[in-house]
């Protein structure tokens, strides 16, 4: 089965690949996110995560953006899937961010590591999550996770 496509409908530009990673990584029942955006304008949510670089793997690629954009160093531990979404970003440009999610866990604080100003970590709960997250791809890779604990309950 072919992974879920979102986002922009595929006529409304062109559209090059940006492999990236993502994960859910949680703290007494709530999810990490990051808050993007400046607060006295406009904000959105999304999961950690990002762009994998030349030489990365995406289990690499989260844990460097995980530190980047919240400052918590995390291990990857299970793949919860593959999804893609067309997105426009800050600048203009257009990607389809091909996005392979994982949850992790928390291993240590290291906010020396943050380099990203624009990103600020918040906790949500898991409602709270699918509600606000922005890309649709997030939303998905929530409800992957909760229904991967429905089925181990």
């Amino acid at each position: 089965m072919e992974p879920p496509q979102f986002g922009l409908p595929p006529g409304a530009g062109t559209w090059p690949d940006r492999p990236s990673a993502f994960g859910i990584a949680v703290r007494r029942g709530r999810i990490a996110l990051v808050e993007i955006g400046d607060p006295a304008t406009q904000t959105w949510l999304a999961l950690p995560g990002g762009g994998i670089e030349p030489g990365e793997t995406p289990e690499s690629a989260l844990v460097r953006e995980f530190a980047e954009e919240t400052g918590l160093v995390v291990r990857p531990v299970s793949r919860l899937g593959p999804s893609s979404d067309r997105v426009v970003i800050n600048d203009g440009r257009a990607f389809n961010v091909r996005g392979e999610f994982f949850t992790a866990v928390i291993r240590s604080e290291a906010p020396q590591l943050l380099t990203e100003p624009d990103h600020r970590l918040v906790w949500r709960t898991p409602l709270q999550a699918l509600r606000g997250l922005h890309r649709e791809s997030h939303a998905w890779a929530v409800a992957q996770w909760l229904r991967g604990l429905r089925a181990r309950a």
